[in-house]
């Protein structure tokens, strides 16, 4: 549509009024926007108003797709918390550290109680039925697992891993001494026994393995899935004596795994590292690593080096570092929970050889 504007302006008393005419039936839709314009833009935004960017319209959304993957990879850590009694739908709020909010409601989700979160998925359980129902809430991909065949505890621990062989997810459950693990879309649940699982917690998946932690005397213990599920100890010295160490996790940075504790108020941290070649653990101040840890006591905890988001760590609450020597402080805790943009896209990766 050809579309003219006139404008007139009266510049002094002795001179005459002028016309101009602007055309501008050569401007186009915001939806005709070059697509490295958009990306630019995209790329400045914060996880929630790229939320809104991604249902503006077909073209923005189809950039927001090609490349959600390398925004949420750029992304700090955002405080989670989930509401909703057992007879309401969960509301699912994330905060930004600039303080914006993103909150979205799980439909169909009103008998169901949430445990915690695994690769960005809500992990979610059905009382009644013993189903897991596992809900990324910002992609909205949903697994649903079969009624579980063991008795009931909040104490159960769980990874979500994806088997490149059979190129489906696999739910992975730390439960009664036993290790407990579902195929997608198969509808059983099988599992492998072993002593050296009853004092273990955490389930953590590292360089394609499943490790979790024996509290009893800190050793780990390495679950395969392939070529046949088994479990097998390794025995660790310089095992950590500290008794704050109440609540361990396992976390990892690139080619390192820590264990991270703290006592029962949070007062307290502490954080060891694994040497492989020595199977020792090491006092974090030893090891000359640079990384910021975020602890949830009942969640999703990670180790993430600097500069990933080096700055916006100002915007966090952090404490220090209790290995002794000079503290350093690096660590950040949330009781809330934290939901980590930059895994929204990992796929959990097990080794199968």
């Amino acid at each position: 549509m050809d579309m003219t504007r006139r404008v007139t302006r009266n510049q002094n008393d002795d001179v005459a009024s002028s016309s101009m005419t602007i055309k501008t039936d050569d401007v186009g839709p915001w939806s005709y926007l070059n697509d490295d314009v958009l990306l630019l833009v995209m790329m400045q935004l914060g996880v929630i108003d790229f939320v809104a960017f991604s249902g503006v319209c077909k073209s923005w959304r189809s950039v927001a797709l090609r490349n959600r993957k390398s925004f949420m990879a750029s992304k700090p850590p955002m405080l989670t918390r989930i509401c909703g009694d057992l007879n309401k739908n969960k509301k699912f709020r994330v905060d930004d550290h600039e303080g914006r909010k993103f909150k979205t409601i799980i439909p169909h989700s009103a008998d169901w109680h949430y445990q915690r979160l695994t690769s960005c998925y809500l992990i979610l359980f059905r009382w009644t039925t013993k189903e897991y129902w596992l809900v990324n809430p910002i992609t909205r991909h949903e697994l649903i697992f079969p009624p579980i065949p063991w008795k009931t505890d909040y104490d159960s621990r769980s990874v979500l891993v994806f088997s490149p062989s059979i190129s489906k997810s696999v739910f992975v459950v730390l439960a009664h001494s036993q290790i407990w693990f579902s195929i997608e879309d198969e509808g059983t649940w099988n599992h492998v026994s072993s002593f050296d699982l009853e004092f273990c917690r955490d389930l953590h998946l590292f360089k394609g393995k499943i490790y979790t932690i024996d509290t009893n005397n800190f050793n780990l213990c390495e679950f395969r899935l392939n070529p046949e599920p088994k479990v097998t100890l390794l025995e660790t010295k310089n095992l950590p004596d500290d008794p704050e160490i109440l609540f361990p996790q396992l976390v990892s940075c690139g080619e390192n795994l820590y264990l991270m504790g703290s006592s029962v108020y949070a007062e307290k941290f502490n954080v060891f590292k694994l040497d492989f070649g020595e199977m020792e653990w090491v006092h974090f101040e030893d090891t000359r690593d640079e990384c910021g840890f975020f602890l949830s006591e009942e969640n999703y905890s990670a180790a993430v080096k600097p500069e990933l988001w080096a700055d916006p760590w100002s915007h966090y609450e952090a404490y220090d570092i209790d290995n002794g020597g000079e503290h350093e402080k690096i660590l950040f805790s949330a009781i809330r929970g934290w939901y980590f943009p930059h895994e929204c896209e990992n796929v959990n990766l097990i080794e199968e050889s």
